[in-house]
């Protein structure tokens, strides 16, 4: 009977002792836990180390294997229970999909955390995930303008933290009044900044948003453009205007260019002057407000006029250009033409003298006057006057005058005589 009673009583205690195995050691009564985690703000889907340091009310660690508890109110902590080594029971906190603030514990048995709030408490972590950390967003344009025709500019948007980090992986959404956006909302990289494309052609007004935060107005303006205007009018030849010139000696016509800058355009880097006959002048910046360029047109050697576009292209401090023309058209010269008057003097010793005069038309570069006085006598001259004498009562004479210009141009003109 006695090995039969001895018997059951260690198998009672035997499973007494299982029953105790399987309790979770638990921190004593008036111990403390003090949570930590390695950053307090983080983006979605991130993940950051928890540490609990549990001591007992003497101040020394408890016992290894000691079981603690994490709780959070936004996101898993992995694993939710782990024991102690050394009094410090680690785990790691996922974030997951939701902005939000996270309130996280460590509990074990009797410990608690000095303090009694959320943020006051030893035993609690409040960490800030996604949107609800940010704190403040910017925007700025690069380049800061466009140009006259419009164009593309990068958007940039910064968000930061409380503390003035950059916020990673953070949702930012632009906004535009005018122009078209590559993409409309797009998310912060490693350096908090978030990027998309804005094309426009007209003053933009530009807002970001991140979280709760939006950013103070943006404006992409539009830089003004060169502009500059051409006169032209004629300074050799005849006409009005350069739309009508006949040419003059050499069968050419100059023209006097005069080309300004428009009133509220862009500062200008060069106006380059594209006379339309293969030749160009630079005609610097404008600075003065407006210059005058001559030029020299080759009139045509057929029966059609010679037309001519002259161009001024501007090109500004910010390499845009614009450009203004001008027609110059010279006429064909007007036929080669002479005709001789004869005025007959009073004769002397049976010699008349005669006054020849050759008049010239279409031409005023006359170089030679070759005389024909067909009396087996010639000249040459450069004034179109000469005086020859005739046998009183001899033959009619047929008199002649060949005419050459400049250029090599020849007409032939004649008259009869009755010395």
């Amino acid at each position: 009977m006695r090995d039969r009673s001895t018997l059951m009583a260690m198998v009672v205690l035997a499973v007494g002792l299982a029953a105790c195995d399987r309790v979770p050691l638990l921190a004593p009564t008036n111990s403390t836990i003090t949570l930590s985690a390695s950053t307090r703000v983080l983006p979605l889907n991130g993940s950051t180390g928890l540490s609990a340091f549990v001591t007992e009310s003497s101040g020394t660690p408890v016992q290894n294997g000691t079981t603690v508890r994490f709780t959070t109110t936004l996101g898993t902590v992995q694993p939710a229970e782990t024991q102690t080594v050394n009094g410090l029971a680690v785990a790691t906190f996922m974030a997951g999909t939701s902005s939000g603030v996270a309130d996280i514990r460590a509990i074990s048995g009797g410990a608690t955390g000095t303090g009694t709030g959320t943020t006051t408490a030893t035993n609690a972590v409040q960490i800030t995930i996604g949107a609800a950390a940010v704190n403040a967003i910017t925007v700025r344009a690069n380049p800061s303008t466009v140009g006259p025709n419009g164009g593309p500019v990068e958007l940039i948007a910064t968000v930061v933290s409380e503390s003035g980090n950059g916020l990673q992986g953070i949702p930012v959404t632009f906004n535009a009044d005018q122009g078209v956006l590559t993409a409309q909302t797009t998310s912060t990289d490693t350096n908090g900044e978030a990027r998309t494309v804005l094309t426009t052609a007209q003053r933009t007004s530009v807002t970001a948003t991140a979280g709760t935060k939006t950013s103070t107005a943006l404006i992409v303006d539009v830089r003004a453009g060169p502009g500059v205007s051409i006169t032209c009018a004629p300074t050799s030849g005849t006409g009005t205007n350069c739309a009508s010139i006949q040419p003059g000696v050499g069968n050419t016509a100059a023209v006097l260019f005069t080309v300004t800058k428009a009133t509220g355009t862009s500062n200008l880097r060069d106006v380059t002057m594209t006379f339309g006959d293969g030749t160009s002048q630079s005609l610097g910046n404008l600075s003065g407000g407006a210059t005058t360029v001559t030029h020299t047109y080759s009139g045509p050697s057929g029966s059609g006029p010679n037309a001519y576009t002259a161009t001024a292209q501007a090109t500004d401090v910010n390499g845009e250009t614009s450009s203004t023309s001008t027609t110059v058209v010279v006429l064909p010269r007007a036929p080669l033409s002479v005709t001789i008057t004869a005025a007959k003097g009073t004769a002397s010793n049976a010699q008349v003298p005669f006054t020849l005069t050759a008049n010239v038309t279409g031409a005023a570069d006359v170089v030679e006057y070759a005389w024909d006085f067909d009396d087996g006598s010639t000249a040459t001259t450069s004034g179109n006057v000469v005086q020859h004498f005739y046998a009183e009562n001899s033959a009619i004479r047929t008199v002649k005058v060949t005419v050459k210009t400049s250029d090599g141009r020849t007409a032939t003109g004649q008259t009869q005589i009755n010395p």
